[in-house]
């Protein structure tokens, strides 16, 4: 096209031809033509080119969902988006009695996945001023409760965010013992209170800062210090400076706040153990029961848009999350070396506060789960093509539904990394 036009306009360029101030005149103007038709045709080509390198996620994660779905795994969801695409789907149940299809707009308890909305909160009010993450706890907290926590004098809010504090698991005292009093307890709401009740009076596990050692009990404490500070449960501060803020309409801090969306149905199958307090080879609705939990360790109930939502912020430059708080959620001062779940074996594992961070073969990638009886989620996000993976299955607390679920989050995440034979450490 550009030689064509040049031909048309050579007749006015040679010396000889006559009127030298219009030939002047046309050449600027046919130069111009052809400067617009060279740009044009260099914008086409860049578009084309930019719509070969889209991905058809269709095609490459909608039959991995569908082989998920199993006698263990009900039903699943999963979102995906980076700049070479987009993926939002659903396969199986939603409800097993009702034979309800998963939908993927579903919400559903994000279980620990959901640490990360708590630290978010503690890391925007040590920006205000309201709580300081290194002071010790004893600053919020009176005497009769700090007396039954071994070396709380000496514990900081910050370790209790990154698991550096030592105080005992509260799952891990008893028989079943917290499992038993919830599943007692379905219909009432339980707050942090509750959960930290199984911790106090007991021996820490080590001194603060001695080294990693994942605790629920430490968010649950967390809780507690939040509501003494603001007066009030911390649902309401998190809806005004987090959900809200963000565009979160599909996520609620669950057992306080109305649910809407409804919660769905979780299915919990005990084929282990003839001591739980649950009948073997039986799926049961845990809906009820996770619905009315209201703790800090697991406080979220959303849909797989809103997690990859809350996520991204807290890692890309935004207008809700200040570099500050960022910086102090997981910025590479404030990482600490942590065992876990982790993708890859060999990488390099660390934790912020309520964000896991992984790094292997020159990617970094922050993520972090979430398993409650009936519900698991993952969470994970890969700053390399700006990848937010988000994925829920209705089941949870069962070692054939977890490992399965393991598998397809680690296919997911390596078809964006592509580190295989690199196996994931279960």
């Amino acid at each position: 096209m550009v030689r064509l036009l040049w031909t048309l306009f050579a007749d006015f360029i040679r010396p000889e031809t006559p009127n030298n101030d219009f030939k002047e005149i046309f050449l600027r103007k046919g130069i111009t033509i052809i400067t617009w038709l060279v740009l044009s045709m260099l914008w086409q080509l860049a578009v084309s080119a930019q719509a070969s390198t889209k991905q058809n996620y269709q095609a490459i994660y909608q039959p991995m969902l569908d082989e998920l779905v199993s006698e263990y795994i009900p039903g699943a969801v999963l979102y995906v988006e980076s700049q070479q695409g987009y993926f939002l789907g659903s396969a199986g149940f939603q409800d097993l009695e009702k034979n309800l299809p998963m939908i993927t707009e579903v919400v559903i308890p994000n279980g620990s996945a959901g640490k990360k909305l708590t630290a978010l909160l503690v890391a925007m009010l040590n920006q205000q001023g309201i709580l300081e993450l290194d002071a010790p706890i004893s600053r919020y907290l009176d005497k009769k409760l700090l007396t039954q926590i071994q070396h709380s004098d000496k514990m900081t809010l910050r370790q209790l965010l990154n698991h550096t504090s030592g105080i005992i698991e509260y799952n891990d005292v008893g028989d079943y013992a917290f499992f038993k009093a919830q599943y007692a307890k379905q219909k009432e709401v339980t707050s942090d209170e509750f959960p930290l009740s199984f911790a106090l009076n007991q021996e820490a596990d080590f001194k603060p800062a001695e080294r990693f050692s994942y605790s629920n009990t430490g968010y649950a404490l967390t809780g507690v210090i939040l509501e003494s500070v603001l007066k009030a449960h911390p649902a309401s501060a998190i809806r005004n400076q987090i959900l809200t803020p963000l565009g979160m309409t599909s996520s609620y801090s669950k057992g306080v706040e109305t649910h809407q969306p409804d919660l769905a149905s979780g299915f919990f199958i005990n084929d282990e153990d003839p001591d739980f307090p649950t009948p073997m080879n039986t799926w049961i609705d845990m809906k009820q029961i996770i619905g009315t939990t209201a703790t800090s360790d697991a406080p979220l109930a959303s849909n797989v848009v809103d997690m990859a939502k809350l996520l991204r912020a807290i890692v890309r430059s935004n207008k809700v999350v200040s570099e500050r708080v960022r910086e102090q959620m997981i910025g590479e001062q404030h990482l600490v070396a942590a065992s876990g779940p982790r993708f890859y074996r060999g990488s390099k594992f660390r934790y912020g506060l309520g964000v896991w961070v992984e790094e292997i073969a020159g990617n970094t990638f922050y993520h972090h789960g979430g398993t409650e009886f009936g519900y698991y989620t993952q969470n994970i996000y890969i700053p390399k093509g700006d990848v937010s993976i988000t994925a829920f299955v209705n089941c949870g607390v069962n070692a054939r539904c977890e490992s399965a679920f393991q598998d397809f989050t680690f296919e997911v995440v390596d078809s964006f990394l592509h580190i295989i034979p690199i196996t994931l450490n279960k």
